[in-house]
């Protein structure tokens, strides 16, 4: 083989070398841009799934208020007309105390003409006397009713108030989540993004009762955090227990959980991770943290 053969051969060699190495970059390179983009997805997943949390609690808030302020209106309205007949009532009632009033004077005038008239008319009066009593018992009564009428009025407009405050106060905060949504650069309509989890906060909550399977593992667990501590359903916890003092007191990581009912002291979560060399007991701990 001549010189200039296999000077080409050598240079041959070399450009494979660095082919190789630049197709090994590329590659590199693509996986990197591919993890970054699921990564992304992943992220626009999770706000929209909380958008749409803050969207539901919103339009409940909303249907509830929405309910309440109806049925107040409409308690108002028929205290409103109830005072107005009770008005009407005193009203009539007080024609009949005056006309009473007349008849009594116009027989107590009269009574003075004779003595067996004056007997009669004074007898006459005692009764018409006992009627005017009853009529005015039947006013003071209306009168205490109308008073606490007013008051029931007073009362729900304080709470209709109220009611359109928390209204107007909700309808802002959801203007805010709205905004921070479009700063984001996020379609709330996109379908891609739907069903997002918030993660759960910060907590930590003793197994207060657990359920076993027909192989007598653990399937159902209850803890003793709930709504009051942010949790909500979806959310997932770790299970581990406590170690002793000859291991030093390491904890144990026995599995992690999912949050199927919440309330607002207590869950109820199923098992859906479990670790083979330990079963999960009433007393462990949860942690939304490992």
């Amino acid at each position: 083989m001549s010189f200039v053969g296999k000077v080409l051969v050598v240079v041959q060699v070399v450009l494979s070398v660095c082919f190789m190495g630049f197709a090994g970059a590329v590659f590199t390179a693509q996986n990197n841009w591919r993890n970054e983009s699921l990564k992304l997805k992943d992220n626009v997943a999770s706000l929209q799934k909380s958008m749409n949390e803050l969207e539901s609690e919103f339009n409940n808030e909303k249907t509830e208020m929405t309910k309440e302020l109806n049925k107040a209106q409409s308690e108002a309205e028929t205290a409103k007309a109830a005072n107005e007949a009770l008005l009407a009532q005193t009203k009539t009632l007080q024609t009949q105390l005056d006309t009473a009033r007349v008849e009594r004077d116009t027989s107590v005038a009269q009574a003075e003409t004779t003595g067996e008239e004056a007997k009669f008319r004074r007898q006459e009066s005692d009764r018409q006397r006992v009627v005017n009593k009853s009529l005015h018992d039947t006013v003071n009564e209306l009168r205490a009713k109308i008073k606490g009428l007013e008051d029931t009025i007073f009362t729900q407009s304080i709470r209709e108030k109220n009611l359109v405050a928390k209204h107007t106060k909700v309808v802002e905060e959801l203007n805010y989540l709205n905004k921070i949504v479009a700063n984001l650069g996020i379609d709330p309509q996109d379908p891609a993004i739907a069903g997002m989890q918030s993660p759960p906060p910060a907590v930590e909550g003793l197994i207060i009762n657990t359920k076993k399977d027909k192989r007598n593992g653990t399937r159902f667990v209850e803890v003793s955090l709930g709504s009051d501590d942010g949790l909500s359903k979806g959310h997932q916890l770790f299970v581990y227990r406590f170690g002793t003092e000859a291991n030093g007191n390491r904890p144990k990581y026995l599995g992690k959980i999912e949050l199927v009912y919440v309330d607002p002291d207590k869950a109820v979560g199923t098992v859906i991770d479990a670790a083979k060399n330990g079963v999960i007991e009433k007393g462990d701990h949860v942690n939304s943290k490992l």
